[in-house]
């Protein structure tokens, strides 16, 4: 039985800042100008209700990111995926317009030898979005793989 504990990477506040900020300040302004200017800029329960939209997606990106547990690497998106341990390859760093991803390649779940490549949605670090702490956040994914991926294959 391992003692490492289950691990969550997700987006820093710095990442995920511009985005929340700006649908809190769409929100003011609907709601100022449906309030304030009975809606004569376009303010109205449709714009608010996109707004509100807008505001579930800002709260979605503090659950985004990466577990590892004893059993796999679990992808928080939309499906959530969990690809397991025995079946990961390899875990690169890649640079991708000017930003950071983490890719890893893997066979795919049915067990069918397939390759894949899952590209994560944290850790990543870039100019608009930078993690202090990619680069060991990286380490502690692969020293996860390489403490899980021998027993699993035992």
């Amino acid at each position: 039985m391992s003692a490492l504990p289950r691990i969550r990477l997700r987006l820093t506040w710095r990442q995920r800042r511009a985005f929340v900020l700006a649908v809190l300040g769409y929100q003011a302004l609907v709601w100022a100008d449906v309030l304030l200017n009975e809606g004569r800029f376009g303010g109205n329960a449709r714009t608010a209700l996109a707004g509100v939209a807008f505001l579930a997606m800002a709260a979605a990106t503090w659950w985004i990111g990466t577990s590892l547990t004893r059993r796999g690497l679990v992808v928080h998106a939309l499906p959530p995926m969990v690809i397991p341990w025995e079946h990961v390859s390899e875990i690169e760093v890649q640079d991708q317009l000017g930003s950071k991803i983490v890719v890893v390649h893997h066979r795919d779940s049915q067990g069918l030898g397939v390759a894949r490549r899952t590209k994560l949605s944290a850790p990543t670090t870039g100019p608009l979005g930078r993690d202090e702490e990619f680069q060991d956040k990286v380490r502690v994914l692969r020293t996860f793989w390489a403490a899980h991926r021998d027993r699993a294959a035992a």
